[in-house]
């Protein structure tokens, strides 16, 4: 009964906003991370930054120590151009860059010694990999309940494509499973890792270089997958409307290990130190959604998403399965 009473408690707490549920651990003497300014940001992630090549674990949990201190409240309609205003000079003050571009995407690596040991697993972390391994197949099992939806049986062959496909893990599991996958991925040096990873797949596999925002499909697919690339996108309402041309009328698309969470506002850049810390070293643009924010971008966009996970708590693991909203309703 300790246990149940212990459980539904956290739940509780973990459902409040981020700066009410750090008071209210406060109050218990859990606060959690620890809260810093944007001006004591360098200080912080100069620590991590020495030790995320040797030990990239170790990095990560000297990052998951603090977060940067909730920026001043947003304009109060998340739709509207000065609140979008409002993410980009907040992106611009944690990133130290005066504009965003996509170039600032890219992610340095050795080519051939990712062909040997892609991330995570050249971290050398059981961990990192472990919970690499425990979301990518949570969204293959997803993904394998939601496309019967779409033709009524399993087709022999389901059309997917993945945006944002990075180090190819995922990929090489779609391609390895027999699926005929079409990967957008801006990075050319992941192009080639990807196209030379799954290079004997049984499955069939297209590599197109470019922005998920402008790709376009003569051929709608029967799943688009996001796996830990749809919070990198500048501009997410115009790639949830493109969306439609991209799928099929009963198709799906997968949101899957996004930080869709309880946020303190409605949507912009994250500010946990992991976050802070790949927004200051590399540009990357790391938006978080609130939950409530998430399902009205989907319902102003025509989407409608349900939310599958593991247990009864949210997750990063956690994967968002949206339909069209003519055929969900």
């Amino acid at each position: 009964m300790k246990t149940s009473l212990r459980s539904l408690a956290v739940r509780g707490v973990d459902a409040l906003p981020p700066g009410l549920g750090r008071q209210v651990r406060t109050l218990v003497r859990r606060p959690g991370p620890r809260e810093i300014g944007i001006d004591a940001l360098d200080a912080e992630l100069s620590r991590a930054t020495a030790l995320m090549v040797t030990s990239p674990e170790r990095a990560q949990a000297l990052l998951g120590e603090f977060v940067v201190a909730p920026p001043a409240s947003p304009p109060p309609d998340p739709f509207s151009d000065p609140y979008r205003q409002w993410t980009w000079d907040l992106y611009r003050r944690i990133s130290g860059r005066e504009t965003y571009e996509t170039a600032h995407e890219a992610s340095p690596f050795d080519l051939e010694r990712a062909l040997a040991r892609p991330f995570p697993y050249e971290s050398g972390s059981l961990k990192l990999v472990g919970r690499d391994l425990v979301a990518r197949g949570h969204l293959l099992d997803t993904l394998s309940k939601a496309l019967p939806v779409v033709h009524g049986s399993a087709p022999a062959r389901p059309r997917v494509v993945e945006f944002g496909a990075g180090w190819g893990n995922l990929t090489v599991d779609l391609v390895a499973t027999g699926l005929d996958v079409t990967v957008v991925e801006l990075d050319p040096k992941f192009c080639d890792l990807i196209a030379q990873r799954c290079a004997n797949g049984p499955g069939a596999l297209s590599v197109q270089r470019g922005d998920m925002l402008d790709f376009t499909t003569d051929e709608p697919f029967d799943a688009a997958v996001f796996y830990e690339s749809f919070h990198h996108c500048a501009d997410h309402l115009a790639l949830l409307e493109g969306l439609h041309r991209v799928v099929r009328p009963e198709g799906v698309v997968l949101f899957a290990a996004e930080p869709v969470q309880r946020l303190a506002y409605p949507w912009g850049p994250r500010l946990d130190g992991l976050s802070v810390w790949s927004s200051r070293t590399h540009g990357w643009l790391e938006l978080g959604f609130d939950t409530r924010y998430f399902d009205a971008a989907l319902a102003r966009t025509g989407w409608k998403g349900r939310r599958v996970g593991l247990g009864a708590r949210p997750s990063e693991t956690d994967v968002i399965v949206a339909t069209a909203a003519e055929r969900a309703g």
